[in-house]
């Protein structure tokens, strides 16, 4: 059984234990962050700690929940407020790794909270959970299938700062508001006076304290109903000091909900108190190291192609873009069967891998195997999960058939077989896609050009000819480059195709022939590249089509 040490830095305490993989605490204790001898002191206070528990323990990594906001992939504070001076920037991650020389990874006290209630808590069998934290300010993390999402500069979720009738969430419904308001009103010192009190007041008839919860609950399902209508979750949970008085607060939340979320809304979404998970940091300290631990060799892969990219080739840039996205397809397939796969030659495939700094496709197969592999450990979603993706994916595969006639798609075989220059237009990811399609249509003998910047598609103007057969895909349906392609097109007299989602765009309008493809984001509320994936699926199809009327001739 493997033992971490996991911590949770607050603005007044550092809590800290030792603990397995199963959540078992082995030691616990707390010592007072000093918070005002700054970040460094804390971080002093931290590996002290470290070295006492080291040496007496065979420690695997160190897990961190910190205030402020983290860069979680650099175990960075990005921010941190005045409570803990010349803490913003400090690199924890980095600090602790170079001095130890065991794994470390840092994450934001809120997200930790988050991440504990989903593994653990209130919201252990839920797909999608938002975890509400009220106190001193309010935060909040979002957990879409046991893991944590943080936005694109590790911000989602920062609830707190919600613009609401003129001030922010935080000033509104914190518990540090509801007490300055109530001290303010009582004419009593602020540190006379707290939340624990408020609600005691309250139960014993005071109306300046009901009054005054009552203005907190109102503001509370504000921010609630905010959450409920943006992200959709399957469960809200509730958490922080404030889950002391689930009793006396939930019948009045959810009241106040019932006015501002619609009842087709509030009846499909779970509003929970948090239960008194005692450690939720340090817990969910502890599922983002297993977490980020399991992924690592994935982000490695994905870490360096992406660092890579500006060595590669248009051609080995197709193998980028199919790898990204088919990575567990790697193991099985020996060079020679995944060049044929993509449609490249096996000399591209070793020139990327070398690119890469990976000696050999065999060594590439290796790491890709481990990725895979890894990717499954402490995922505690279970093999329904898979299965309901793959029924999602299925079911919009079968859409293409629906919507267009076998005719439409032999018509368009054909077209495609007696054309005498094919002309692919495609704007941004479609345009890695439009790459792939060439190839295979190369290799089926079909003469194809690809144009995806504005300037490529202008110059490609005096190519166009009544013989041409041209093919605009928007799965918008509104792309403006590619809608004057089109036009262009027809005014030369060409044959013009359009691949959209909407049967009723300009694209499909301006062009001879349509053909519809679903433009579906979410399979099973996973976020999905299926439109991108359908495209590859249609001209699958029609490459199928066109191989058998050759061999049949």
């Amino acid at each position: 059984m493997r033992k971490f040490l996991v911590f949770d830095i607050g603005g007044t305490l550092i809590k800290y234990g030792v603990i397995s993989e199963n959540t078992r605490f082995f030691e616990k204790g707390e010592i007072p962050t000093e918070a005002h001898l700054g970040g460094k002191e804390v971080i002093k206070r931290v590996i002290k700690i470290c070295e006492e528990y080291i040496k007496s323990n065979d420690i695997k990594g160190i897990c961190i929940s910190t205030a402020g906001q983290v860069d979680s992939q650099k175990g960075e504070i990005i921010y941190a407020s005045s409570l803990i001076p010349e803490y913003t920037g400090m690199p924890i991650k980095q600090i602790l790794e170079d001095y130890f020389n065991i794994p470390v990874e840092v994450e934001n006290d809120v997200n930790c909270a988050g991440l504990a209630e989903s593994w653990v808590g209130k919201g252990k069998n839920a797909r999608s959970m938002f975890c509400l934290t009220i106190g001193t300010g309010i935060g909040g993390s979002y957990i879409i299938d046991n893991k944590l999402h943080t936005g694109y500069s590790f911000s989602g979720g920062e609830i707190g700062y919600i613009p609401i009738e003129g001030s922010q969430f935080q000033e509104l419904a914190s518990t540090r508001t509801l007490v300055r308001r109530v001290s303010e009103l009582k004419g009593i010192p602020e540190d006379e006076m707290n939340g624990k009190k408020i609600f005691h007041l309250a139960k014993q008839g005071d109306e300046i304290c009901i009054q005054e919860i009552k203005r907190l609950v109102y503001y509370l399902s504000k921010g609630i109903a905010t959450i409920t209508y943006m992200m959709n979750p399957e469960m809200i949970v509730i958490g922080g000091g404030i889950t002391n008085q689930k009793e006396y607060l939930y019948p009045l939340i959810m009241e106040e909900l019932k006015k501002d979320i619609i009842p087709s809304i509030l009846a499909k979404t779970k509003i929970e108190i948090a239960g008194k998970l005692n450690d939720a940091g340090m817990i969910g300290a502890l599922r983002h190291f297993l977490l980020q631990e399991a992924l690592q060799p994935f982000n490695r892969i994905i870490t360096m192609i992406e660092s890579n990219k500006h060595k590669l080739t248009k051609g080995e840039n197709v193998i980028a873009q199919y790898i990204t996205f088919n990575l567990n397809e790697v193991p099985n397939y020996t060079i020679s069967e995944m060049a044929q796969k993509i449609g490249v030659s096996e000399s591209m495939i070793t020139r990327f891998c070398k690119k890469l700094n990976i000696e050999s496709y065999s060594k590439f197969r290796m790491m890709a195997k481990e990725a895979i592999v890894s990717t499954h450990i402490h995922d505690k979603t279970n093999s329904n999960s898979y299965e309901s993706v793959k029924e999602g994916y299925v079911n919009i595969f079968n859409k293409i058939h629906v919507l267009n006639h076998p005719k439409i798609l032999s018509s368009l075989v054909e077209k495609l077989i007696h054309s005498d220059r094919i002309f692919l237009y495609g704007t941004g990811e479609i345009s890695n896609i439009l790459h792939q399609i060439k190839f295979k249509l190369m290799k089926l003998g079909i003469p194809v050009d690809t144009f995806t910047t504005p300037y490529q598609m202008q110059m490609s103007t005096n190519l166009l000819q009544s013989n041409s057969f041209v093919i605009g895909i928007s799965l918008s349906g509104y792309n403006s480059d590619v809608l004057h392609m089109l036009k262009q097109a027809k005014q030369k007299q060409a044959v013009t195709i359009g691949i959209t989602s909407q049967r009723d765009s300009p694209i499909s309008n301006e062009s001879d022939l349509s053909i519809l493809i679903p433009m579906e984001n979410y399979v099973q509320h996973v976020k999905s590249s299926i439109s991108e994936i359908s495209t590859l699926y249609l001209f699958d199809i029609l490459f199928k089509e066109i191989q058998d009327v050759i061999i049949k001739k």
